[in-house]
């Protein structure tokens, strides 16, 4: 049965790529947090422009409902 014999280099290259993956799993990780929240500011920014949007209708139809009561007055 053969045994398999980790050397210094053999080490040293594992060690390497551990620190590899973990960097790249950090940068991985804080590029998903940047883009979270890039996402919640986008989103409240579209819903202020919504609600600012949705009160304007809101005005409009509460004067044209005006118009037609005076209109019908």
């Amino acid at each position: 049965m053969a045994v398999n014999r980790w050397n210094d280099e053999m080490l040293d290259q594992l060690a390497d790529s551990v620190a590899a993956l973990v960097q790249a799993f950090v940068q991985e990780h804080e590029e998903n947090r940047q883009h979270r929240q890039e996402m919640q500011a986008w989103k409240r920014e579209n819903d202020l422009r919504f609600n600012i949007l949705l009160e304007e209708v809101r005005a409009s139809n509460h004067r044209i409902d005006r118009l037609e009561d005076a209109q019908n007055s």
